[in-house]
């Protein structure tokens, strides 16, 4: 996605959802969204306003973060993130930790409902 700032692009993630019976056709795919640095105050999950909570890192101070223009709203958003691996929480059948890395500098996590998953792989 092009970017206000200097460097011409930042990366931006979709979710997927696929039928469980081969050969696995892809029935839903979320709009954009990025998932970037927080502080005790902001645990937002930029893109369609979707909450979530964050874990506060020291090591954010490391990272920079740009102006990217989604769906006509402004978001504060990192070059780049990676979403490494999504797992249910432990004790709530209905959240899932989402851990990911920021600018291949910092680890991060957040915590979110499975309903805001489905809300935006579904919702137009």
């Amino acid at each position: 996605m092009p970017s206000s700032q200097e460097e011409r692009y930042n990366y931006l993630s979709r979710l997927y959802a696929f039928s469980n019976d081969e050969p696995y056709n892809l029935i839903a795919r979320s709009g954009l969204f990025c998932l970037g640095f927080t502080t005790d105050q902001d645990t937002t999950v930029h893109g369609h306003g979707s909450a979530a909570v964050g874990v506060g890192n020291d090591y954010n101070i490391l990272t920079q973060t740009k102006k990217l223009d989604m769906y006509g709203k402004m978001y504060d958003c990192p070059n780049i993130h990676f979403v490494d691996s999504i797992i249910d929480k432990a004790d709530d059948d209905s959240r899932v930790i989402v851990s990911y890395g920021v600018n291949d500098c910092v680890p991060r996590f957040v915590e979110v409902s499975k309903q805001d998953l489905v809300l935006h792989l579904f919702s137009e």
